[in-house]
C-alpha cells in the first residue's frame, strides 16, 4: 500500500509558498486511484513527493508500512521521453540497465511488447511509431522498472479523443494481467470514471480550508466496458466529480 499520511508541502519551507496542507490518501494493493483537479492545486508536486524528488515539510509518505524510497515507485511522465536513437526493444529495456537489481530479461521485454501490440516494431524507431504506440512503448518502458506501483502523470493527456479512449482500454486490460497498483493524475474526469476504484479530487492549497483532498468511491463493476460510460451511474459520478471539483473555488 501506499499512503500520504498529513503531508504539508512548501517550497523553500516557506509558509507563502505552502503547496499541500494535511494531505492524505491511501492507494491499496491492485487498486487503480486517480487524482483530478484544476492546473495548479498540487498533483505534479504530489507526484514528486512520491518518487522522493521532493521532501515533506510535515507528515509522512509510506510504502508497504516503511517510510517510502527511491525506487519504491516508477514513474511515467506526461510525455514519453523515448530515446530517438534506442529501438522500441532498446527503450522498454533501460530499467534494466539503469537498476542491477532488476532481473527481467530482453524475453520479458519483447513479452509486454507483444501484450501490447508492439512486437513487429520492436526492432524500429520512436519515430516511426504513432502517438498511441509511442505511450504503448513508455508504459511498457515503466513496466519493466518491476515496481509494484506505478505513477502516471497524464498519460494520455496528448493523445486525440478517440486515441485516448483506446488507450484506457489498453491499460485496463494490462492492468488485469499485471495486478500493477496504479495512480493516475488526469485532468480528464470521464477517463478518472473509467479507470479508477477511487478518485481524489484536489483542490489548490488555500488558508483555512477544511480539506485539500476529497475521496470519491467509485462502485463500477468490473472488468469495465465501454456502455457504462453511458449508464446513469458513470453519468452521476461525473456531475459529483465536477461538483466536488467547482463548488469549493
Amino acid at each position: 500500500m501506499l499512503e500520504l499520511q498529513s503531508v504539508d508541502f512548501s517550497f523553500q519551507h516557506d509558509q507563502e509558498k505552502r503547496v499541500l496542507s494535511e494531505v492524505s490518501l491511501s492507494v491499496a494493493p491492485n487498486q487503480i486511484v486517480s487524482v483530478v483537479g484544476k492546473s495548479g492545486c498540487g498533483k505534479s508536486t504530489l507526484f514528486k513527493l512520491c518518487t522522493t524528488e521532493l521532501t515533506p515539510t510535515r507528515g509522512a509518505i509510506r510504502f508497504q508500512g516503511r517510510e517510502i524510497q527511491l525506487g519504491d515507485v516508477a514513474y511515467m511522465p506526461q510525455q514519453d521521453l523515448l530515446l530517438p536513437w534506442q529501438t522500441v526493444l532498446g527503450n522498454v529495456m533501460l530499467p534494466t540497465k539503469l537498476d542491477e537489481a532488476n532481473q527481467l530479461t530482453e524475453e520479458h521485454g519483447r513479452r509486454w511488447l507483444e501484450k501490447a501490440g508492439l512486437g513487429e516494431v520492436a526492432d524500429q524507431l520512436p519515430h516511426q511509431l504513432s502517438g498511441g504506440m509511442k505511450q504503448r512503448a513508455a508504459f511498457i518502458r515503466t513496466l519493466m522498472t518491476d515496481s509494484d506501483v506505478l505513477l502516471l502523470d497524464e498519460p494520455f493527456g496528448a493523445l486525440d479523443y478517440f486515441t485516448q479512449k483506446e488507450m484506457q482500454e489498453w491499460l485496463l486490460t494490462l492492468w488485469m494481467a499485471t495486478n500493477k497498483t496504479i495512480l493516475v493524475i488526469t485532468h480528464n474526469i470521464e477517463e478518472a470514471l473509467y479507470l479508477s476504484d477511487v478518485v481524489y479530487v484536489m483542490q489548490p492549497y488555500r488558508p483555512g480550508q477544511s480539506e485539500q483532498v476529497t475521496p470519491i468511491q467509485i462502485d463500477l463493476p468490473r472488468p469495465r466496458e465501454e456502455a457504462v460510460r453511458y449508464s446513469r451511474e458513470f453519468i452521476a459520478y461525473k456531475r459529483q466529480l465536477e461538483e466536488a471539483i467547482y463548488e469549493k473555488n
